[in-house]
């Protein structure tokens, strides 16, 4: 076995490198690149000496292994980008977003506070949404961190894999049955029965199987209460 690394992030190619590769993909980034004619080393985690990197933290360029590096949905207009980042650049980033929230209660209290002097209805509002911008503000800075390290990711997803293997040799009836109790259990039950009847309907309209749209909307259901 050799290791090389990933030019683009950093991250360690972990796989076997045959002796005829000319190009890796890299695992965690998905970028593609030549294999280097020498094997650089494979740096350690910022946060545990004892482990390989696997990447770096977009925002202060540092390597750290999975257990370190949160994955990020950053949302700006017109795109979303997804960032890893270690757990101090996550932090700042949402006290950052908090702060902004404050800066922005204190302006509506000031406001308030000068409207109510002349219109004592606006002045009021200004102060009610002052007053909750602060407190969401506040309250955002003490938060505890939400986004999955990339560790938990993996756990996931070989969670789903194995509820996936299980779900392929399940009873299709056994599960339409437990649906159909859920939606039940949910709308009521003509209003579930035909939920249900209309999600299955609008996969077979489209040449799925029963069967398989069963296991669809089983599969989706089971991911939003995961």
């Amino acid at each position: 076995m050799k290791a090389v690394l990933c030019p683009f992030c950093g991250a360690p190619y972990r796989e076997f490198i045959p002796t005829n590769a000319l190009q890796l993909e890299c695992q965690y980034c998905g970028g593609v690149f030549l294999v280097p004619p020498e094997i650089g080393g494979i740096p350690q985690c910022s946060y545990h000496i004892d482990r390989l990197s696997i990447g770096i933290c977009n925002d202060c360029g540092k390597n750290f292994c999975g257990e370190c590096l949160h994955v990020y949905n950053l949302e700006t207009k017109g795109a979303n980008a997804i960032l890893y980042l270690c757990s101090a650049c996550l932090k700042r980033r949402h006290v950052k977003n908090a702060n902004g929230f404050i800066y922005v209660g204190f302006m509506l209290l000031l406001s308030g506070a000068l409207y109510s002097l002349f219109v004592i209805p606006i002045g009021i509002l200004f102060l009610l949404l002052g007053c909750g911008a602060v407190i969401y503000g506040f309250s955002k800075r003490s938060a505890t961190l939400e986004e999955f390290t990339i560790d938990e990711l993996n756990l996931q997803r070989e969670k789903r894999k194995t509820e996936l293997a299980e779900m392929e040799g399940a009873d299709v009836e056994e599960l339409y049955s437990e649906l159909l109790t859920r939606y039940i259990n949910h709308w009521g039950l003509a209003t579930g029965t035909e939920l249900l009847d209309s999600e299955i309907g609008a996969y077979t309209r489209h040449g799925v199987s029963f069967s398989e749209a069963v296991k669809k909307i089983y599969q989706r259901q089971q991911s939003k209460h995961s």
